[in-house]
């Protein structure tokens, strides 16, 4: 097996501005595309939102953040249409307000 050191080995032959533009190319490796939900998955989700505030539940709510994936778990606390947010409360106390439009998956959580 080759054990190798990769980049490293290598950027003490580069220019500062190379070993930045590498920098910068391996962060945007950890972004993710941000993809539209059809209108099934939207009307899934709609029903699993009143389902858990009618009935308590908690939710498991993973949504996009700054083009990164984020996640709160917690009670539905409130559901604004008008402003198109879902205010999630963590088991902390601790409030999210989501958008709609920001959604990435919805599920309920034990």
């Amino acid at each position: 097996m080759i054990r190798d050191r990769g980049r490293i080995k290598w950027t003490a032959m580069m220019l500062p501005e190379h070993v930045e533009q590498l920098r910068e190319w391996q962060k945007e490796d950890g972004l993710q595309i941000r993809q539209q939900p059809d209108e099934q998955q939207l009307e899934q989700w709609n029903y699993q939102i009143h389902e858990a505030a009618e009935r308590k539940l908690q939710l498991s709510v993973q949504y996009w953040n700054d083009a990164k994936v984020a996640e709160g778990k917690g009670y539905i606390k409130k559901i604004d249409a008008l402003e198109g947010t879902l205010h999630l409360v963590s088991e902390k106390g601790e409030t999210h307000r989501i958008p709609f439009v920001h959604l990435k998956s919805i599920s309920e959580t034990e």
